[in-house]
C-alpha cells in the first residue's frame, strides 16, 4: 500500500471516530438502533419521532423549568425536524422595558440570545446535522413573542 493510501485510510478512520465521539449518548443510541447513520443523518424519521414523543412526555413531568432568572420553560416537545418550546418571561419590569425599547428591539434581543445559546437548543448532533429548527413561544404579561431559529443560523 502506498503512503498516500495509508494516510488517507488513517485520516478517514480518525474522521469517522472523531465524528462518532462527539455525539451525545442519545445520538449514539440512535446510531446503534439504525435510526440515524454514523454521520448523524436521519434514516427513520417515523421511529425517531416515536422515541422523541415518549421522551418529551417523560420530560414534561419535570416542567416547569427555571431556565434563568428571567424565563420559565413550561413545555418542551422534541420532533425529528424541530423542537417546540413554550415559556413565560418572569421579569417583573419586563412590560416597562418592552415599552421603552419597542417590541421589534425586544424580539431582536431575544432572538440574539437564542442564537448565542444554540448549543443548548441544538444539543444533539442529529439536530445540528439535519435541517432542524426550534420554535419558541414566550409569553410576557401583555405580549407573546413567537420566534423561529434554524440550526443554520448557529455556529457550533
Amino acid at each position: 500500500m502506498s503512503f498516500k493510501k495509508i494516510v488517507l485510510c488513517l485520516s478517514t478512520f480518525f474522521l469517522i471516530h472523531t465524528a462518532q465521539a462527539k455525539g451525545t449518548k442519545l445520538d449514539q443510541y440512535f446510531v446503534k438502533n439504525q435510526i440515524i447513520d454514523s454521520s448523524y443523518k436521519i434514516k427513520d424519521s417515523k421511529k425517531l419521532n416515536e422515541i422523541l414523543t415518549v421522551m418529551s412526555d417523560e420530560d414534561s413531568r419535570t416542567m416547569p423549568y427555571q431556565a434563568d432568572q428571567n424565563t420559565v420553560i413550561e413545555q418542551l416537545r422534541l420532533y425529528a425536524d424541530h423542537s417546540d418550546i413554550q415559556g413565560i418571561i418572569t421579569t417583573p419590569d419586563f412590560t416597562q422595558f418592552a415599552e421603552d425599547i419597542g417590541d421589534k428591539e425586544v424580539k431582536q434581543l431575544i432572538t440574539q440570545n437564542l442564537i448565542n445559546n444554540c448549543h443548548l437548543f441544538f444539543e444533539h448532533e442529529f439536530q445540528r446535522v439535519n435541517p432542524y429548527y426550534i420554535e419558541v413561544k414566550l409569553s410576557a404579561p401583555h405580549k407573546t413573542y413567537d420566534l423561529k431559529i434554524k440550526n443554520s443560523e448557529c455556529q457550533f
